[in-house]
């Protein structure tokens, strides 16, 4: 299913949110429907729990229904509900603090049964590969993982990412510094032993 987000512009959104402000739940349920999907991707790369970030979305809603007369002009409305469901996340995942971890392995590329040794162990490398980065994406901590999948799968400007986590722009580039520099190191390692394996 295709998100209507990529369809609806920001003048579509600002209407929507207008209408939101004034209540009428059209602006409501179509902000829903433009954005429900992108939002459950994002929340997906930040805690695997597709019941947790639902609910998560659905309280994101419920409380734009609920403070709609007190919403003022939402500069980007995108970026506001990223915000909104970050925030929403971060203070839950504390409490619950389920993770991906299970789901990143289950979702790499599995290791087929070929007839050429070499197309089998290039295959292997990969997988050795996918498992590991995915595993140390999923060991850095929540601020750092969302900084990343923010700037470098949501593609965000650190400007945009500096409002959206309601942090100063020095921050998100030492959270992003760190994260880079954890990943870096992991790299260099899986480096030395991939060159063993050759």
């Amino acid at each position: 299913m295709k998100s209507e987000a990529n369809i609806i512009s920001f003048t579509d959104c600002d209407g929507l949110w207008l209408l939101l402000q004034k209540g009428d739940r059209k602006g409501l349920e179509g902000l829903y429907r433009a954005f429900a999907h992108e939002l459950f991707k994002y929340g997906l790369a930040l805690v695997y729990d597709a019941d947790f970030i639902q609910d998560c979305i659905q309280e994101v809603f419920i409380d734009l229904w609920k403070y709609h007369d007190t919403l003022g002009k939402a500069a980007n409305v995108k970026a506001y509900l990223f915000r909104s469901l970050s925030h929403k996340l971060y203070r839950e995942s504390k409490k619950r603090s389920k993770w991906k971890t299970e789901a990143l392995l289950e979702n790499t590329l599995p290791v087929r049964l070929e007839s050429f040794e070499s197309e089998q162990a290039g295959i292997q490398r990969e997988h050795y590969l996918q498992v590991k980065l995915a595993g140390s994406l999923e060991k850095l901590p929540f601020r750092q993982k969302q900084v990343i999948q923010l700037l470098f799968f949501e593609q965000f400007s650190y400007e945009e990412v500096s409002k959206m986590m309601g942090i100063n722009l020095r921050s998100v580039y030492t959270l992003a510094w760190k994260a880079l520099s954890s990943l870096k190191k992991l790299l260099i390692t899986l480096g030395l032993v991939l060159h063993l394996f050759l």
